[in-house]
């Protein structure tokens, strides 16, 4: 398989190739987004800082989830 790549943007849906680039109808495309999740949900979690805002004295408890009602191992 042959890979050409493309620049372009999101508009209004449709994506705009940056070259004047006519596609087949119902051509097979791939679209790479850098940096996708910051794009859409904003800064990713930094697990340090998460972790500086943790009480000094935070101690993590177990938690119960009932009795096994299918196959799983305890």
């Amino acid at each position: 398989m042959t890979v050409t790549t493309f620049s372009g943007t999101v508009e209004d849906g449709p994506v705009k190739l940056a070259a004047n680039i006519r596609m087949p109808e119902r051509a097979k495309v791939f679209v790479v987004v850098p940096d996708f999740d910051d794009q859409v949900n904003g800064k990713k979690f930094d697990l340090a800082e998460l972790v500086s805002r943790m009480p000094s004295d935070y101690r993590a408890t177990e938690e119960g989830f009932g009795e096994p009602v299918g196959k799983e191992e305890w």
